[in-house]
């Protein structure tokens, strides 16, 4: 018993210094969206609603604001082109530890095709995540070929080699996971030369099914928020639209429908809004005076049913 409990102990030791060592030597966040840790340091049961989705969801919802106009506490956990099979396992991380009342889900990436993201989109979006059955599913399910997950599994094979790039930011955020403190919100610039004219691409009323893929897990999502009693909306940000995405929007907003889930496309309502040059950061993204006024209508319409 005695060398069982010994053998226990140094396991519990190997794997809380593998950790840490993980920690240190992981590539940090850039302050674009959600840097993850920053999701694990609230305090438990202290949201009331989670955005998730991809860069048009971190540009486009600011908790701030939200909180202010209809006093909810919000995260936005959301990064870089995050694929639905991500979002997925982060609205299951965003349960775990929190009661919940709505969920935002931002459209865009129901509308891209590829079944597997780019690895530096992946690692953005798991490599912080901490280990357990969630992260290994959401492993699984992001990354294409077994041989590659391992390196996800433990990520210190992948970044060991960091060691004589180190700095001190690295080690002691490494240590007590020091997050971006955003609340996973990510306020751009303004460009005043960038305007987002849908007009024509808004009269096609043809529908297109998104991919299998996307579908599987819109399915889970909706599925996973019915089983909880959660209210979901899927909320598509401003941006540029291209035939394609207004095609599957549309067969979006009809799936939706069916299904008995609240769907907005704020493209659709841009007048409505009061957006101008100067309320975009580029082409897909908007700008944080635009993100101010997408947020006050998203606050104003949370707190409706209400009121």
């Amino acid at each position: 018993m005695k060398r069982i409990f010994k053998d226990i102990v140094f396991v519990a030791i190997f794997l809380l210094l593998l950790g840490i060592c993980s920690d240190i030597f992981v590539l940090k966040g850039n302050g674009y969206g959600s840097d993850v840790w920053s999701f694990y340091e609230l305090k438990r049961n202290s949201l009331d609603v989670v955005f998730l989705g991809s860069s048009h969801s971190y540009a486009s919802f600011s908790p701030e604001v939200i909180e202010k106009q209809a006093g909810l506490k919000s995260y936005n956990f959301a990064t870089q082109q995050q694929p639905m099979s991500i979002t997925y396992y982060y609205m299951r991380e965003a349960l775990k530890r929190h009661q919940l009342q709505t969920i935002v889900l931002e459209a865009r990436m129901l509308t891209v095709d590829d079944a597997f993201m780019k690895e530096g989109v992946v690692r953005d979006a798991l490599d912080k995540m901490p280990l357990s059955f969630n992260k290994l599913r959401a492993i699984n399910a992001s990354v294409e070929k077994p041989q590659d997950r391992v390196s996800y599994y433990l990520n210190i094979i992948k970044y060991h080699n960091r060691y004589d790039r180190l700095n001190k930011n690295d080690i002691a955020s490494g240590i007590l996971r020091n997050g971006i403190d955003n609340n996973g919100f990510k306020a751009l610039e303004s460009k005043l030369d960038i305007w987002n004219d849908n007009k024509e691409i808004l009269k096609i009323e043809e529908k297109q099914e998104i991919s299998d893929k996307n579908l599987f897990y819109l399915e889970k999502i909706v599925n996973l928020a019915n089983e909880r009693g959660i209210r979901l909306i899927i909320v598509k940000s401003p941006c540029l639209l291209a035939a394609k995405e207004r095609k599957n929007l549309n067969w979006v907003e009809q799936y939706a429908t069916e299904r008995g889930i609240e769907f907005i496309d704020y493209n659709e309502r841009v007048e409505e809004l009061g957006l101008i040059a100067g309320d975009y950061y580029d082409k897909g993204h908007l700008s944080a005076k635009g993100a101010e006024k997408v947020s006050v209508d998203v606050a104003k319409y949370l707190i409706a049913d209400q009121q």
